[in-house]
């Protein structure tokens, strides 16, 4: 999928849990001393409130990321962001969201702040459904724009079609549809009909349905939602790959 020349074999990258970068877990200075040392003392200190107040982070955020945003973009590539990643962080991706733990401040229900064509890969895993349907599509759009030709977007969801199937034939399989639907912060699920149409409205081309860490997908490596949440299962969700069109300035 899309130009990947400038990536190692997947073999290179390490496992999806492996090169999850560990922020000390307990302690304010230990973590104020880790976020200064990642970000910046502005950012870190920020970053460390914000966890006491979504408000105070809210509003001081969008700000004081700005300088980490700035820095990596002028980085040597490849320039691969985890939308919605929370504090899932990597050395191998920029981790956007709203959660103060990421490496920079962005709500999904916002234009993206991303100069056009200046990525080489979104990764968005379980964050599409948290938002409505209109607002699904306003961030499908934002990853096109932002994403260089040939780049490549990989996101995952869960599937309306498993869990459904499932609660057709297991009465206590009802159970787990109905918190998908109404726990977690979920607005939309999508049936894999539903996405794809979405993907293809939005001018992505190349869309291949892929698994969980699919070996045969650069990006699959970076899977790991299943692995970080025991209960949810990887068949749970469904898997897509899909590229800017090289021609789409």
């Amino acid at each position: 999928m899309g130009d990947t020349s400038q990536f190692d074999q997947v073999d290179d990258f390490c496992d999806a849990l492996a090169c999850i970068l560990k922020p000390p877990v307990a302690g304010n200075l230990r973590k104020l001393r880790y976020y200064t040392q990642r970000y910046g003392l502005l950012h870190g200190l920020c970053s460390l409130l914000g966890r006491r107040s979504t408000r105070f982070w809210g509003l001081v955020g969008p700000i004081v990321t700005r300088g980490y945003l700035r820095r990596w973009l002028a980085s040597s590539g490849p320039h691969v962001v985890n939308l919605g990643g929370g504090n899932v962080l990597s050395d191998r991706w920029l981790a956007a969201d709203v959660d103060p733990r990421s490496d920079i401040f962005v709500d999904i229900t916002r234009p993206l702040p991303f100069p056009n064509a200046s990525l080489d890969v979104v990764y968005s895993e379980e964050t599409i459904e948290h938002v409505d349907e209109y607002q699904g599509q306003t961030m499908l759009r934002e990853c096109f724009r932002i994403l260089r030709p040939g780049g490549t977007l990989r996101i995952t969801t869960p599937s309306f079609d498993y869990l459904s199937s499932q609660a057709l034939q297991d009465v206590q399989k009802v159970r787990q549809l109905n918190a998908i639907f109404y726990e977690h912060g979920h607005r939309f699920i999508y049936t894999e009909h539903a996405l794809l149409s979405a993907l293809k409205d939005t001018g992505f081309s190349g869309i291949l349905k892929s698994t969980y860490r699919d070996p045969k997908s650069k990006y699959g490596v970076f899977d790991s939602h299943p692995a970080r949440f025991p209960h949810a299962a990887p068949e749970w969700s469904q898997y897509w790959e899909a590229d800017k069109p090289p021609a789409v300035a």
